[in-house]
């Protein structure tokens, strides 16, 4: 009696660790993931990102950097990017230097759109280029 006991809280015990675990990495499946910023489709979804953003408000945006990549596996891939850039407005106006995140989508077919782009310091100031 004792020992079929013992294997029932045994089988129970195993149970909800199983369960904890599976629903923890559930969870984390799916979601953005850290890459390295010298990634190279962090890099050109960064250069499609700037560029769309120029043709956009008819202004000069330069990248400076990377300063953070991450990536989603979708129907695709999102991009969700940190990035340093310079914009130029019209003359006699001063070059400003600002942070913003972006997410790029790169569909099944390798083509680009940006649907986001937004000043933010994402996170904290870090200047390591």
């Amino acid at each position: 009696m004792k020992n079929g006991l013992r294997f029932n809280f045994v089988i129970v015990a195993l149970a909800f660790v199983f369960c904890t675990a599976s629903a923890g990495f559930a969870q984390r499946l799916g979601g953005y993931k850290e890459i390295p910023k010298s990634d190279a489709g962090a890099a050109a979804a960064a250069a499609f990102a700037v560029s769309a953003q120029a043709e956009k408000n008819t202004a000069t945006i330069s990248l400076v950097s990377v300063q953070k990549a991450e990536s989603q596996v979708v129907a695709g891939r999102n991009y969700r990017l940190c990035l340093k850039v310079t914009t130029s407005g019209e003359k006699n106006t001063a070059d400003v230097t600002i942070t913003v995140q972006v997410v790029v989508y790169q569909n099944l077919k390798q083509e680009y759109t940006l649907t986001s782009w937004k000043e933010d310091d994402c996170g904290g100031d870090d200047d390591d280029d």
